[in-house]
């Protein structure tokens, strides 16, 4: 049984570009032959959306870090390092 669904839904924007080493590009050509010519972009980022769904660490450092859902990753931790600033010199 495949471990990411063999469903394609359409594909969002392109936000990330990866170089991979020889041994890893292969596999992914691969694997996307036995998804059934998956494109590469579609196993990449289902792969990666099941690793964050499945780091307990991760998780508990995400909720540490990113507490509130929805908010933009960048203010959270302008925020954090904002309010470490006016702590320390006060």
């Amino acid at each position: 049984m495949a471990l990411i669904p063999k469903v394609e839904p359409k594909q969002e924007k392109k936000v990330v570009s990866a170089r991979l080493d020889e041994e890893t590009h292969q596999m992914l050509q691969r694997y996307a032959a036995f998804l059934g010519d998956a494109t590469h972009e579609y196993i990449i980022g289902e792969s990666l959306k099941r690793l964050f769904r499945r780091d307990k660490e991760f998780k508990e450092w995400l909720d540490k870090n990113y507490p509130t859902p929805g908010e933009a990753p960048e203010t959270t931790l302008k925020a954090k390092a904002s309010s470490r600033n006016v702590s320390s010199a006060a």
